[in-house]
């Protein structure tokens, strides 16, 4: 059997289009296919919730990074703070 190319099979369709417009598709054609395409896919797929977990998976890795790295990573985090020196000044020239 013939491979055929893209060209080739145009060029045939236009060479034989009165052959192939024998026939007359009925009125209701298009609404037919419609309500079988409709039912072959009964429910469209929404990317919404895939968005919605990835963002609360997102969250949720971000704030326990931060923590991780205050209550563990963090080298200075056994040092006073710039707060506490502040608080620590004012104490002392009352």
């Amino acid at each position: 059997m013939k491979e055929w190319t893209e060209d080739e099979i145009e060029q045939f369709i236009r060479d034989n289009k009165d052959r192939f417009d024998i026939a007359r598709l009925d009125p209701n054609h298009e609404n037919k296919f419609l309500l079988r395409l409709s039912r072959k896919f009964k429910k469209i797929i929404s990317i919404v919730p895939h968005i919605v977990k990835v963002a609360i998976v997102t969250v949720i890795v971000f704030i326990a990074s931060i923590v991780i790295w205050n209550n563990f990573i963090r080298k200075d985090r056994h040092e006073i703070t710039l707060k506490q020196k502040i608080e620590n000044i004012l104490t002392f020239k009352k």
